[in-house]
């Protein structure tokens, strides 16, 4: 009984790790795809959709988890909260993942290399405090992290797009910007994710 009640306890924890490992692996592809030559990045278009579909599945399977237990490790809100923006992040990384597999002759400035250096540590940050979410210490360790890389994002951001001003034609300079703005909006999910575990430490010490 005590084991069942365990596995009911964990397995929202389980969930929410699970789903920010398919992000990780959405953010390593996207750094994959960046170094594969424009003709060879079709081939990864299905690897893409297939982690995007497997993040929503998760979704789902912990929306539907977290109705029908009666203890939960954290407020139902919040894991769905939770939940939310990580698929939110893979969203944004698959739309980032459409831009340059359909763009097979964009060039990417080291900004954009630098960008998904820290989008990735930030997925591999989440994926450990979400196996760690009744450690507070460690979320408070998370939550600043967190805050330092996305700052560090928003400054990489400008010099990426301020970069793209006079180095490319327009429409080139335009599909730079897209590609810039859905990375970020990538980093913005993940920071969020952090805000809610944040809230978590200051509601529940």
């Amino acid at each position: 009984m005590i084991a069942l009640h365990r596995q009911r306890h964990t397995q929202s924890t389980d969930l929410l790790t699970e789903i920010a490992q398919q992000v990780r692996a959405g953010a390593g592809l996207l750094a994959q795809l960046l170094g594969t030559p424009g003709g060879e990045r079709a081939a990864h278009r299905e690897e893409l959709l297939s982690l995007e579909g497997r993040t929503m599945d998760l979704h789902f399977a912990l929306m539907t988890h977290i109705r029908s237990v009666f203890l939960t490790p954290l407020p139902r809100e919040d894991i769905y909260n939770l939940s939310q923006q990580l698929n939110r992040t893979m969203e944004h990384v698959t739309a980032a993942g459409d831009f340059i597999l359909t763009r097979h002759h964009l060039q990417l400035p080291p900004q954009s290399h630098a960008q998904l250096e820290t989008l990735s540590r930030q997925v591999d940050l989440t994926t450990t405090a979400m196996s760690r979410l009744e450690d507070f210490d460690h979320l408070e360790d998370y939550w600043a992290q967190m805050q330092r890389l996305s700052k560090q994002a928003n400054r990489t951001h400008r010099e990426w797009v301020t970069s793209t001003d006079s180095a490319f034609q327009p429409n080139i300079a335009l599909q730079q910007s897209d590609l810039a703005k859905e990375i970020l909006a990538a980093v913005h999910a993940q920071r969020a994710v952090a805000v809610i575990c944040g809230s978590i430490i200051v509601r529940e010490s």
